[in-house]
């Protein structure tokens, strides 16, 4: 069995040198917690053994530890002006064996690994065992649900009135199902849309049942006011999308 409660005191013993204080550092602590427990809901939601459910939370706990020292070197969350923080993390846990401090047998070291270096990439890498994938898919899909409640609760806190329209690339790539290139994200509707985009890259009936009960869709595109017709029309037939997408998905399951 894994230990959880020992793994959560040696998080908070790792995360406390660094300044707390910083809004930044602060939002990656939550983040970390929320991501365990959703993990840990996905994981029971497949039905799996009570040792794997313990993994995948204990993965969601670890997924961004490399997050603290990013923000604190780099002052940025931006891996592509940074560091990749994914492969950071792994590296901070090879480091003198550091994650023995969280886990003491190392039979699950190449899957917390391989699960945290692929969290935060655009594809989970191939060749992977069908175990080690599923807890890839676990993870992002745990990452990526709390994000889009962040977008809600932090990045768009307030309604804001927006100027620019969508660009045409991420308005063609929403509508063939593709999860948006960071790169490619150039209006601030655009960051939404690719936040959004999210749910092409979500794996289990589960997470669309959360975003589906959260309404995570409608309420970050109702922060936006657009004076645009064309704009808001072309925003509105991404709302129909993407809830009717999630909706499909939900009903496979009945």
């Amino acid at each position: 069995m894994i230990d959880l409660e020992k793994a959560k005191k040696e998080f908070e013993k790792y995360i406390s040198k660094y300044n707390l204080n910083n809004p930044e550092i602060a939002r990656k602590v939550g983040h970390s917690y929320r991501v365990a427990k959703i993990s840990k809901k996905i994981a029971k939601s497949l039905n799996l053994e009570q040792e794997e459910i313990e993994l995948a939370e204990l993965i969601g706990l670890l997924h961004d530890i490399g997050r603290f020292e990013q923000q604190t070197i780099y002052k940025t969350y931006d891996d592509i002006y940074s560091i990749d923080h994914g492969e950071l993390g792994v590296k901070i846990l090879e480091n003198n064996e550091y994650i023995r401090k969280y886990i003491e047998n190392s039979q699950y070291d190449k899957i917390i690994k391989t699960a945290i270096f692929n969290h935060n990439k655009y594809e989970i890498e191939e060749n992977l065992e069908q175990k080690t994938i599923l807890f890839c898919k676990i993870i992002r899909d745990s990452d990526k649900l709390d994000i889009l409640y962040e977008a809600i609760a932090m990045f768009w806190k307030d309604k804001i009135k927006v100027q620019d329209g969508i660009s045409q690339k991420v308005l063609k790539d929403f509508k063939d199902e593709k999860s948006i290139l960071n790169q490619d994200k150039i209006t601030e509707l655009d960051k939404a849309i690719g936040i959004i985009s999210f749910i092409y890259d979500i794996n289990y009936i589960e997470s669309f049942k959360i975003t589906k009960e959260n309404d995570y869709i409608n309420k970050i595109m109702d922060k936006f006011e657009i004076e645009n017709t064309k704009v808001k029309e072309e925003f509105e037939e991404i709302r129909k999308i993407a809830n009717k997408y999630i909706e499909n998905k939900i009903q496979k399951e009945r």
